[in-house]
């Protein structure tokens, strides 16, 4: 049986900015591509801990979600490894960005700036999502 993997994606909002990164050019997958924090749920984890820990791994800094906003599946190198993917939307809390070695750069974004940014093409559809949500939303609402 083929191993399958669930990913996890956290789409962090601070003061109606979004934080994105910029994989290491010694990534195997994509390098130099702009992504959210993103990850791979470990054996026997909840999948609301497994983002909060790789936040904490890949950006050190502390965040709460807010809600689960999508779900897709994936195929990473080809067939080999099929993945489910969980987004999610999260509330900055506390804390400075310190990159691990995944990533060279950060950057804090609005919705229509990561939108513009084409190497976050696979991430425009979760976007857009919090883009719909956000109207539903009271306009004195403050993250």
């Amino acid at each position: 049986m083929k191993p399958f993997y669930v990913g996890l994606a956290a789409i962090i909002e601070k003061d109606n900015h979004f934080l994105i990164l910029k994989r290491s050019s010694k990534k195997d997958f994509a390098p130099k591509t702009w992504e959210p924090v993103t990850g791979r749920l470990e054996r026997d984890e909840n999948p609301e801990n497994g983002v909060l820990r790789e936040i904490e791994e890949e950006v050190g800094i502390k965040a709460q979600v807010v809600m689960p906003i999508d779900t897709s599946c994936f195929y990473r190198g080809g067939q080999e490894f099929p993945m489910v993917f969980i987004y999610y939307w999260l509330k900055y809390l506390e804390g400075e960005v310190n990159l691990s070695w995944e990533h060279s750069e950060y950057k804090w974004v609005t919705l229509d700036e990561a939108l513009e940014e084409s190497t976050l093409e696979h991430f425009h559809e979760q976007f857009q999502r919090i883009i719909k949500l956000k109207d539903y939303l009271p306009k004195e609402f403050i993250l």
